[in-house]
């Protein structure tokens, strides 16, 4: 199938049809024109309306003379056009690098280039390349840091490659004026070099050098492919302007005079009022000696500095490059053997066959290698897509296109890809730190033709993509009731019944509410200080009206003392208390709706009564003594009786020790056995009576004689 190879020049376009038949380039058929105005500067197109006229009349002519229709071609970019930034990211990380990770560091890198264009009003322009130069895992070089372990952070230097929007665009408004749709696409330097510098070649370290009319394109060669590409504003119009003042000719003159001069001879020619004239080749030299010096060392300046050394040998292609004196100047300034900057043509490094004479030479380098990349698939990545709706073209150095290349070309930020985890919320309970999590952030899906994909998936032209957008991880928050849960609750017992008292919360010295939010670095306290009518409270006692408490006031051994009466009930652990009383955890509390009294008891805090134990006929037996000696209003009082108002109460020690009568209140006597018999008492073994003391540990004996 024949391919339509289009190179719009400065000076000159070529169109060219040509088929690919067992590994040789057959040309049907080439057109070349020249610009009959400026329409082009410097390898851009400055007038849209007359380089489609010149294009539309090449294509017209081709498929005329060869009874075809032309739809579609393959064309280049000037290489001068491509803009370089170095650019340098850094990503705080902590733990093991993903592949998220180094992406994010690229975009960012990206992102930083777009910006310092815009800053220095560059704006406007295709994102076409990218490389890594290095990276660093803690500020330390590494060559790949994916899965190792960041303890601060990954870096990563970049340079992207740019090319002007404006550039492409206008030269598919051409192709559109023409009826042409767009298929191919490559870089003028890298047809050239196609052409001239085959693949095994490219294993020296080359220099190829395209010397057009407005600019001297660069490349350079090494390990077997490109590494760098560059351009300076000078070449053979330069040259052609040097001429045309030194002998008052007009530019087409001019150039003509500048091409014979390659014959090495005399050199005929004609000034602007028609007069003929001849110029020696060696005077020729001498009046664009100045020039092509600068010229040379302009151009062996860009090369050390894209190269950083010498090159092995440098190649000369397009109009310029036939003047001789140019070639052996560019060597001079590199220090190189003039045998080492040459020419090199189509011919020489191609199977061709019906090669036209007027590309046969240095000056088809360029149209011939778009044929090349075109028939064999060579050139740019150049395809249409749609990103969210909206067409892009992507343009890429690499021939695989990927998702990520159409995330740069529709200029989509990093903070749309990736979503950020919520902010952690941190506080201190009681002085110990707590840290709570934000929520996880959601990325962006890439869906292409409606299938998801990863970023590094490879597109094709005419994919409609969709990026959907990223939801950010919810900002952590506890509310002040988490820190009430039962875990963290006082446990008491409440008439048997388990009660869960939830604590106090204090934050930053401020009560609380459950449904209060914990600020961020607050300081949290909590406090159990819970009375007893707290506990009450929750379990839905009350104290109201109708809690009723009273004083009573009684003397002890002659010393006045008030004691609380009440008609409720409350207690702790068995104990009467207030409701006051601080609760502690696990206590077991009594509540009733019942009057409680003192007792005579309540006034001690051991028990009123002692008692001792004994032997009676070999079995034991504890006998009660008393403790105390109690009296109240002047009489004999127990334990159990209710003290009242005003009472006045006596309390000694007892003056009498227990005797042995004291026995029968253990040991009752069943006197019907005592019908005509006595009793018979001994203690210890010795005969005794109802007054005998006793004490613990005796033994006594009961017999009936």
């Amino acid at each position: 199938m024949a391919v339509f190879a289009l190179d719009i020049g400065t000076r000159k376009v070529a169109g060219i049809l040509g088929e690919l038949d067992a590994g040789t380039i057959k040309i049907i058929d080439a057109c070349l024109k020249e610009h009959e105005k400026r329409a082009m500067v410097d390898g851009q197109i400055h007038s849209i309306e007359e380089v489609s006229r010149i294009v539309l009349e090449i294509k017209t002519e081709l498929e005329r003379r060869n009874n075809t229709v032309i739809t579609e071609t393959v064309t280049a970019l000037a290489g001068r056009n491509l803009h370089t930034e170095k650019t340098e990211s850094l990503l705080n990380k902590k733990g093991e690098i993903t592949g998220d990770d180094l992406r994010a560091l690229t975009l960012e890198c990206v992102k930083k280039a777009h910006l310092k264009m815009a800053e220095e009003k560059k704006q406007g322009y295709y994102c076409v390349g990218y490389s890594v130069c290095n990276y660093t895992l803690d500020g330390q070089p590494i060559k790949n840091p994916l899965q190792h372990f960041a303890k601060e952070n990954i870096g990563a230097v970049l340079i992207i490659t740019f090319l002007p929007k404006i550039t492409f665009d206008s030269l598919t408004a051409v192709l559109k004026n023409c009826g042409l749709k767009l298929t191919g696409l490559t870089l003028e330097p890298i047809a050239a070099m196609a052409v001239t510098i085959p693949e095994d070649m490219r294993l020296l370290n080359l220099a190829l050098v395209d010397v057009g009319a407005g600019t001297s394109d660069i490349a350079v060669t090494e390990g077997g492919k490109i590494t760098a590409y560059g351009m300076i504003p000078k070449a053979g119009d330069e040259l052609t302007e040097t001429v045309l003042n030194e002998y008052l000719t007009d530019f087409h003159q001019a150039e003509k005079i500048k091409k014979d001069s390659a014959e090495g001879g005399p050199i005929n020619g004609r000034d602007i009022f028609g007069n003929g004239f001849t110029i020696e080749h060696s005077d020729f030299i001498s009046a664009v000696r100045e020039k092509t010096d600068e010229i040379a060392g302009d151009i062996a300046d860009q090369i050390l500095l894209l190269n950083g050394k010498q090159p092995r040998a440098v190649v000369m292609v397009g109009g310029g490059s036939s003047f001789a004196y140019l070639r052996s100047r560019v060597a001079a300034k590199l220090g190189l053997p003039e045998n080492r900057v040459g020419s090199r043509e189509p011919r020489s490094s191609l199977k061709i066959e019906n090669l036209p004479e007027e590309l046969g030479g240095t000056e088809g380098a360029t149209p011939i290698g778009i044929l090349d990349t075109a028939l064999y698939g060579r050139g740019l990545g150049f395809i249409e897509v749609k990103v969210n709706g909206e067409k892009h073209y992507i343009i890429n150095m690499e021939q695989d296109i990927k998702v990520m290349d159409a995330v740069i070309a529709a200029g989509i930020e990093l903070k749309n890809l990736y979503g950020k985890p919520g902010d952690a919320l941190t506080f201190t309970v009681n002085g110990s730190l707590r840290i709570i999590r934000g929520g996880r952030g959601e990325h962006a899906q890439f869906f292409v033709n409606g299938k998801l994909k990863s970023i590094d998936d490879s597109i094709a032209n005419g994919d409609d993509i969709i990026i959907t957008g990223v939801k950010n991880g919810d900002n952590a928050s506890v509310k002040v009731s988490a820190l009430t849960a039962p875990e963290n609750s006082l446990t008491v017992e409440l008439n048997g019944r388990v009660e869960k008292i939830a604590p106090e919360i204090y934050i930053n010295g401020v009560k609380a509410a459950p449904d209060d939010n914990i600020p961020d670095r607050a300081s949290v306290t909590t406090a159990l200080q819970v009375k007893a009518s707290d506990v009450l409270a929750a379990a839905g006692i009350t104290f109201g009206a109708s809690a009723q408490e009273r004083d009573i006031i009684i003397t002890i051994n002659g010393e006045p003392r008030v004691l609380k009466q009440r008609n409720y009930m409350l207690k702790a652990n068995g104990v009467d208390i207030t409701p006051g009383y601080t609760v502690k955890n696990f206590d077991k509390l009594e509540y009733a709706d019942k009057p409680s009294f003192y007792r005579i008891r309540d006034l001690f805090n051991g028990p009123v009564n002692s008692s001792i134990t004994v032997t009676i006929n070999g079995k034991p037996y504890e006998i009660e003594s008393d403790r105390f000696e109690i009296t109240m209003n002047g009489k004999r009082a127990g334990g159990d009786e209710f003290i009242i108002n005003g009472a006045s109460i006596e309390i000694k020690a007892p003056q009498e020790p227990v005797i042995l009568s004291s026995i029968f209140k253990n040991y009752p006597i069943d006197t019907g056995r005592l019908k005509g018999k006595m009793l018979d008492l001994r203690l210890n073994g010795e005969k005794a009576g109802y007054t005998t003391p006793v004490k613990n540990g005796d033994s006594i004996e009961i017999r009936f004689v």
